[in-house]
């Protein structure tokens, strides 16, 4: 199976070289006031693909991070809960039945 993978490995990497082999033309990337040196055309989709993925990798992070304090807190309230229902059952009956009081007055 491993030699499977690394096949697929060599086919992609030998796409991409020749994807940039194929987009060799020299472009300018302007933004705002900046101007680049002229560029690859492939080197500039690698880089605008690379700091996609950076920005997606980040916020990620951020959002699993939230994920698992909301998570705790969830986990928290769940025990809480939990226990509060243990005691609640632990409760005898005969406790529970002198609680109670006898109803004043004949119903009959």
């Amino acid at each position: 199976m491993w030699i499977i993978k690394w096949i697929l490995w060599v086919i992609i990497v030998l796409f991409i070289i020749y994807f940039g082999t194929q987009n060799a033309q020299l472009v300018n990337v302007n933004f705002i006031k900046w101007t680049s040196p002229d560029l690859h055309l492939w080197v500039v989709m690698y880089l605008s693909f690379g700091i996609g993925i950076l920005t997606w990798l980040f916020a990620s992070i951020f959002k699993v991070l939230q994920l698992k304090t909301e998570m705790r807190k969830v986990n928290k309230e769940n025990t809480n809960l939990r226990q509060e229902l243990d005691n609640l059952r632990n409760i005898s009956i005969e406790d529970e039945a002198s609680e109670i009081s006898e109803p004043e007055g004949d119903l009959s």
